[in-house]
């Protein structure tokens, strides 16, 4: 087990270095690109269309956060295997670890953009009480989706090419779908599509933690993590069926 996390901790380094080498602002442009966001999302909706929401771009940017870590992790996730094909066809070396690394290299970087977050709060005057606790089970539970999905994309890329091209089409209409940028009101069903998917429930419980202050609901930790559990599971025994047709297609 320890040289399980030692060589996954190793391949996040690598692949910290080689997603920004020869770039000259380097790992700032982990944080840079969540900005640049939050700035063409903030010039919209406070300026172009107006939602009226205090403090907004702390607001906007403490569910931007993870929302990024979730699309880029699964946006990557389909050339893992393709891009570390070398990796897998060695007889000694397990695969999983590369999904896993996917996504805990974006859970770092969503880890260095969160003093970025706090300036903001302290910015427009709001209290810093994050519940600690509360956050990392969020981000326990998102690792345990992402994972779970980069297991099922991994896969099914190699077979069928346009899976990656797939998943960035849902995730640019899953981001609209998710109340990221805005707060879900009046009823029907179209809130129920806004606040009832995996996504939207993580994304209300970041928003309780990091800008309101406050624990999220237990009823929507417990349905999460249930949810969260049952496709990571689900990735891993898609991945332990197909691994060999992937080692040899590959």
């Amino acid at each position: 087990m320890t040289h399980s996390l030692e060589l996954i901790w190793h391949l996040i380094k690598r692949d910290f270095h080689l997603r920004y080498t020869g770039s000259a602002l380097g790992v700032l442009w982990s944080v840079l690109v969540p900005l640049f966001h939050l700035s063409v999302l903030v010039f919209t909706f406070r300026n172009m269309v107006p939602v009226g929401i205090e403090d907004y771009p702390a607001f906007v940017y403490s569910a931007l956060l993870p929302w990024t870590w979730f699309s880029s992790s699964l946006s990557s996730a389909g050339y893992l295997f393709f891009s570390h094909r070398d990796l897998v066809r060695r007889p000694l070396f397990s695969p999983w670890m590369l999904v896993v690394m996917n996504t805990a290299s974006y859970l770092l970087t969503f880890m260095l953009s969160l003093p970025l977050l706090q300036l903001l709060l302290i910015l427009y005057g709001r209290p810093i009480y994050w519940n600690v606790g509360a956050l990392l089970l969020l981000m326990a539970i998102q690792a345990m989706l992402t994972t779970g999905l980069g297991f099922i994309i991994a896969c099914w890329n190699v077979f069928y090419r346009d899976i990656a091209q797939l998943v960035s089409l849902l995730l640019s209409f899953l981001f609209f779908l998710t109340p990221i940028f805005y707060r879900p009101v009046g009823g029907g069903w179209y809130r129920e599509l806004l606040t009832r998917h995996p996504m939207a429930f993580l994304i209300a419980g970041y928003r309780a933690v990091l800008f309101d202050g406050k624990a999220p609901g237990m009823d929507m930790l417990i349905t999460s993590a249930f949810f969260s559990i049952a496709v990571c599971w689900l990735g891993y025994f898609i991945y332990r069926r197909l691994l060999p047709d992937v080692i040899d297609a590959l």
